[in-house]
This record gives C-alpha cells, structure tokens and sequence, in this order.
C-alpha cells in the first residue's frame, strides 16, 4: 500500500475525482461533476492525497483545503467499498495529517456526515457547535490543533 500525494490533472486525480463521485455523491443523488454544488474548478489549489493497492490503483483518497498558512479544511474522504472496514481509510488520514503537518499547517477542520463522525472522534477531532446540513445531510464540524514543540 502507498499513501501519497495525488497532483491535480493526473490519471490518479480523475480517479479521485470518480471514487468521490462514487462513494460521496451517487448514494445521496447527486453529481459531482454537474457543478450545482461541488466547485472542482478551484482543486488545482489544493493537496490532494491517496492510497494505492499494490497495483498502483487508488482506493481511497481526501482533500485538504488551505484555509490561511496555519489552518486547513480536509473534506471528501472516500474509500472504496471493496477496502472499507480494514484501516485503509486510517492510514490514509494519519499519513495525510502527517503531510499537512509537514508543510507548518497546526489546526485542522472538516465536516463529518453523522455517520462518519465517530471515525473523526477516534482520530483525535473534537465536534464544535451543533449539528448542521450540508449535502441535504446531517452534519458536526469538527476540529483538531497541533501545536510545534519546544525542543
């Protein structure tokens, strides 16, 4: 398995691009690519990253949104329904955070569906505020800080 960083325009961003649509958007009825609510044509801005099989096939990916030089927004984190449940999406996020850290970013943001909050809970993100819609769904916005040491 490989966790990496995917560049815009690339054969592994439009897979990213049709694993998003697939697991994010076709289950609530709604389409990535018809510009009603997903903006794609700012994502070349942003850091995109994936896990790849040993075939080189991306299985799962997430998006981080740089915010202002120390915070970041991670959004649309898709994991393939043949590898979901057996920590691929967790070893993607850790190695994910851990890039983003690299590159000075210390406070983390994302909008977890309900369904997907405890995962976010389990990795060290706290819900901020009450629940909100977005997507027609149910949603916590949910935080993290990371603070550089003092060495």
């Amino acid at each position: 398995m490989e966790y990496c960083l995917i560049h815009h325009g690339t054969d592994a961003y439009e897979a990213s691009l049709n694993l998003r649509h697939e697991i994010l958007r076709v289950p609530i009825g709604m389409d990535l690519f018809d510009g009603s609510y997903d903006d794609l044509s700012n994502e070349a801005r942003y850091y995109h990253f994936g896990a790849f099989d040993e075939d080189g096939n991306l299985i799962a990916s997430v998006l981080g949104i740089p915010t202002s030089p120390q915070e970041v927004r991670i959004k649309q984190m898709a994991v393939a329904e043949s590898v979901q449940n057996l920590g691929v999406g967790k070893r993607l996020f850790m190695a994910f955070e851990a890039y983003l850290l690299n590159l000075g970013f210390q406070s983390f943001i994302l909008h977890a569906r309900i369904s997907a909050h405890g995962f976010y809970l389990n990795m060290g993100y706290e819900i901020q505020g009450d629940i909100f819609q977005e997507v027609g769904l149910d949603h916590y916005k949910m935080h993290k800080s990371f603070f550089p040491s003092n060495d």
